[in-house]
């Protein structure tokens, strides 16, 4: 799948959508492609490849060296089917989505603005694009979001961004610039983000007003509902990373012993529900990483070795621990505030299990199972759906901080110690103190995420980079 195809998926549905509900009308004429990429912050092939899509589509119209016009026709009933349509199948996400939002964009907002005021700079040295007065107030958000140099946490806000169909406000309601002499006013960010949210949530509520008032008309009040779902691209075919994350966790926790082997082929893709062409290649992953050994005719064995430093030459193993350490910086930001809310609205039982899990730990000694307890108990316990979904999804790239460890153990370095802070995660939990159990984890995961820059700057690294990586190492 090609990178960035979010954000080709981003133009598309943004002009889609606005064709749709009538915003763009027939014969209509759009931005040129250059305005576009730079009111989005895109580049022209990426916005490209949308435009070609929707005319693949059907709705817009592309003559030799003229900018698109609109190609769909659609009748002022039509069109007020359609946004009935869009947001009424999506009522209870987008409302889940916007509490979610607030309650885990708010800390990264707020790191952010901390990096501007630091005047963080990019891998290359130069300067950020931070401080360009943005044409829209969406720039707004992506100007602070890009101070973390993260493309999983750009991912997710568009994404989020594009199933609350955020830029359904008519298009020529902006907000004023927020730059001061071509540099960027903290204090006017703030006040404009504000404002905007303030906005936005009034356009939303009005939404879901106009939705409520007219459903019944086009017989949607008894249609599911659909879902936010937060999509991680790869390079590579996603399922066998995902099978293999699942699989690690699995043989971490001991459900495949080192020594043992691992189901059949047949009966590992009927248990998983995927095809044997993805269990084949999954093996082939797990067997790359030094976790499994696959013996012809016999099947394959869980043996958890250590991994030599020249693996990190490979791209798809640098792929997966730079989306590892994504997936951890976006833990960081967010871990504390989501836990904290988690843990509040969990009944007892659910506490007392979470402690009981905790307490098995004392004998693991692994940092991947330790955030895997709390990760799993968000994913199934929080009561935002949205967060469930990011959380699940996350969960399944820290499972890959495996590949970190093996490489250490393989240059003689061990695990951290983690009795004393099972301890106080323990003693916290029997407190029922929430805000202290979210300050350990925050602290953990922050250390953690430490750590791992330290030995793995890949995401600032060249190939050429990976003898200088394992000098640091050893």
């Amino acid at each position: 799948m090609e990178k960035n195809n979010e954000l080709n998926e981003l133009i598309y549905e943004y002009y889609k959508s606005r064709i749709l509900f009538g915003i763009y009308r027939y014969g209509e004429q759009l931005k040129s492609v250059p305005q576009i990429c730079a009111s989005f912050r895109l580049a022209r092939n990426t916005v490209q490849i949308a435009f070609n899509r929707l005319e693949k589509d059907g709705y817009i119209k592309t003559e030799k060296r003229k900018v698109a016009r609109v190609a769909y026709q659609g009748s002022e009933e039509l069109f007020r089917e359609n946004v009935v349509r869009y947001f009424a199948l999506r009522r209870e996400g987008i409302l889940d989505v916007q509490f979610s939002g607030n309650l885990m964009f708010s800390s990264i907002w707020e790191k952010g603005i901390q990096n501007i005021k630091l005047g963080m700079q990019n891998p290359t040295g130069e300067a950020d694009p931070v401080g360009k007065a943005a044409s829209e107030s969406i720039g707004l958000y992506i100007d602070v979001l890009n101070t973390f140099h993260n493309e999983l946490m750009l991912g997710l806000f568009w994404q989020s961004m594009r199933y609350i169909s955020y830029f359904y406000p008519p298009r020529n309601d902006r907000k004023a610039n927020y730059a001061a002499e071509d540099l960027l006013s903290v204090e006017k960010a703030k006040r404009l983000k504000q404002e905007t949210d303030a906005y936005y949530l009034n356009i939303y509520l009005g939404i879901l007003d106009f939705i409520e008032t007219n459903r019944e008309t086009y017989h949607l009040e008894h249609e599911a509902q659909i879902p936010f779902s937060w999509a991680i691209y790869r390079q590579r075919p996603q399922m066998r990373y995902t099978l293999a994350s699942t699989i690690i966790r699995e043989i971490l926790w001991e459900v495949y012993p080192v020594g043992s082997y691992l189901p059949s082929l047949p009966r590992t893709a009927e248990r998983y529900n995927v095809s044997l062409i993805t269990v084949r290649r999954t093996l082939e992953v797990l067997n790359l990483l030094g976790i499994t050994k696959t013996y012809m005719g016999v099947g394959t064995k869980v043996c958890l070795e250590s991994v030599d430093m020249d693996i990190m030459g490979r791209s798809e193993i640098r792929e997966n621990l730079r989306l590892h350490g994504e997936a951890m910086q976006i833990l960081a930001l967010t871990v504390r505030s989501v836990t904290h809310y988690t843990l509040e609205s969990a009944k007892g039982e659910r506490k007392e299990k979470l402690l009981q899990t905790i307490s098995m730990l004392r004998d693991k000694n692994n940092s991947i199972l330790c955030i895997d307890v709390l990760m799993n108990f968000i994913s199934s316990e929080c009561p935002s759906a949205s967060i469930r979904e990011i959380y699940e999804k996350l969960r399944e790239l820290v499972a890959w901080g495996y590949i970190f460890s093996a490489v250490l153990m393989g240059t003689g370095q061990p695990e951290v110690h983690l009795h004393d802070f099972i301890c106080q995660l323990e003693n916290a939990l029997q407190a029922d103190n929430s805000g202290l159990f979210a300050d350990l984890w925050q602290s953990f995961i922050e250390e953690r995420l430490n750590y791992f820059y330290k030995k793995f700057p890949l995401w600032n690294a060249s190939r050429d980079a990976v003898a200088a990586e394992r000098d640091t190492l050893e």
